[in-house]
């Protein structure tokens, strides 16, 4: 559940404002505005008050903030992002969790109905949503994981194991891209990736992918050997032609994306989308095509997080940083997010702690 402006604490008392990135109206970045005396959250039980290190920039945040998403479901003023890494607070007695502790997670908070997302001094999160920062972990690194990560993790999970496997990841060198890359190779598959010239060294060297596909100068569909697993970021005429690269039994992971909006304009978009999304699900379902799973990602740490832990402190799982950002120059994240040509992830530092 979301939750509203907490009342209770007047307006500019010390312990109960705080600095935060927030917007009041819809449009481009320059609306997510900076705000010194914006009220804190309140702790509920369960949840875990946090003293926020850094925060990182998913599409999300900047699709809510553009009115991309439904509307009528944003909360305003409202302050963006769902990923955390900084330091407990206070907790519930009897916690996992004690004052003083470095946690991470995906907090769940970059919902559009929560006023109380991550670009801010102090958020509250479920306390099943956290875990303790791996050592030799930055607090920006911890940062970038969780719901880039989380969300490669659980589109591929029902394919798991992936040993042995061909795994195509379209946009292999943005968030997600990067680490369902790296979680298919931990787990020994073949993996192809669709990026840009200019990173094919980048998802090969650095992210170990087996194959770069250029996107501008050949067809990801012509291969000798279909694949396994597709997980699509893209959408649109990427899904259709992905479908013609999967072994009849294989599995066609779709990551919710805006490719038929893109291609179609956001209104008219929606009934290709729609349609595909219904016709391959039921294909799938009665076994005359490959499997076709939407992920839908779930906030809790044992989804995913306690495994991409363990790869991180194994040194499997490694986060590329394209840029890092003041929490006063938000809106400058979020002008480089939308550009479309991000290595990585794009970090919002909010305190050195």
């Amino acid at each position: 559940m979301g939750r509203g402006l907490q009342p209770g604490r007047a307006e500019g008392e010390q312990q109960g404002t705080m600095a935060a990135a927030v917007f009041r109206v819809f449009g481009p970045p320059s609306v997510l505005q900076y705000e010194r005396d914006f009220p804190k959250p309140s702790r509920r039980k369960g949840e875990v008050l946090i003293k926020v290190a850094a925060a990182s920039v998913n599409p999300v945040d900047w699709k809510t903030r553009k009115g991309e998403v439904p509307r009528f479901t944003v909360t305003r003023p409202k302050i963006p992002g769902g990923d955390v890494a900084g330091v407990v607070q206070e907790a519930d007695p009897g916690s996992q969790f004690k004052p003083g502790d470095r946690v991470f997670g995906c907090t769940g908070q970059q919902a559009p109905w929560s006023t109380y997302g991550t670009y801010a001094e102090y958020v509250v999160a479920p306390e099943s949503t956290l875990l303790p920062i791996p050592e030799r972990t930055s607090f920006h690194e911890a940062a970038s994981v969780p719901l880039a990560a989380m969300t490669a993790w659980q589109a591929v999970e029902s394919s798991m194991p992936l040993s042995g496997k061909r795994v195509l990841v379209h946009a292999g060198a943005g968030g997600v891209g990067s680490f369902a890359i790296q979680i298919a190779k931990a787990q020994g598959a073949y993996v192809a990736t669709t990026c840009s010239a200019r990173n094919a060294d980048f998802v090969t060297k650095t992210l170990g992918a087996d194959r770069a596909i250029d996107y501008n100068k050949e067809k990801f569909e012509q291969t000798a050997q279909p694949y396994d697993v597709v997980v699509d970021l893209i959408g649109g005429s990427y899904e259709l032609r992905s479908m013609k690269c999967l072994k009849p039994k294989g599995h066609f992971a779709h990551v919710i994306n805006s490719g038929f909006m893109h291609e179609y304009g956001p209104l008219r978009g929606m009934f290709p989308l729609t349609y595909y999304m219904g016709k391959h699900s039921l294909m799938g379902a009665l076994g005359w095509g490959p499997r076709y799973t939407v992920t839908l990602m779930n906030h809790n740490a044992d989804r995913g997080l306690k495994q991409l832990a363990e790869l991180m402190n194994e040194g499997k799982l490694k986060v590329t940083i394209e840029k890092v950002f003041p929490l006063s120059e938000a809106d400058k994240a979020h002008e480089l997010s939308e550009s479309g040509h991000v290595r990585g992830k794009i970090v919002i530092k909010v305190a050195d702690l």
